[in-house]
């Protein structure tokens, strides 16, 4: 049960799906989010790794959502943690208002951020758990 790609296409499987992104893109998303670019394009298109199901963060309601890690960002940064804040508020928001059951992100096997496509920081990564951690329901 890892494969975003396939899980997202599951009928009413009640799941936002967090996927890692690249900082370009999310600023696309969220610029396309604010009526501030063209079209869909890069915010929308299918990427590598988890973010596959980036398209469905522009589906109505939206199946997932990105989080950026940089490109590698190997320590938290002031340019990270606004970036970060930024997706972590995003979903919280999407949380609210969709009746999601669950939050999907790739973990690794000891319960960590999974990570493939950028060589991310632990203080990174440990950041972005904790802030998906804090958006989970009593």
């Amino acid at each position: 049960m890892t494969d975003f790609d396939q899980l997202i296409k599951i009928p009413d499987f009640d799941t936002l799906f967090v996927f890692n992104d690249n900082l370009s893109q999310f600023k696309a998303f969220h610029a396309w989010l604010a009526g501030g670019s063209a079209g869909e394009g890069p915010a929308c298109a299918k990427g590598g790794g988890n973010a596959v199901v980036r398209p469905y963060q522009c589906k109505d309601p939206p199946l997932a959502a990105g989080i950026p890690t940089g490109p590698g960002w190997s320590t938290l940064t002031t340019e990270a943690r606004r970036a970060i804040d930024k997706g972590l508020a995003h979903i919280a928001d999407l949380v609210e208002t969709h009746d999601y059951g669950y939050i999907a992100y790739s973990a690794t096997p000891d319960g960590g951020l999974g990570t493939s496509i950028f060589d991310v920081g632990a203080d990174v990564k440990a950041y972005i758990l904790g802030g998906l951690k804090a958006l989970t329901r009593p």
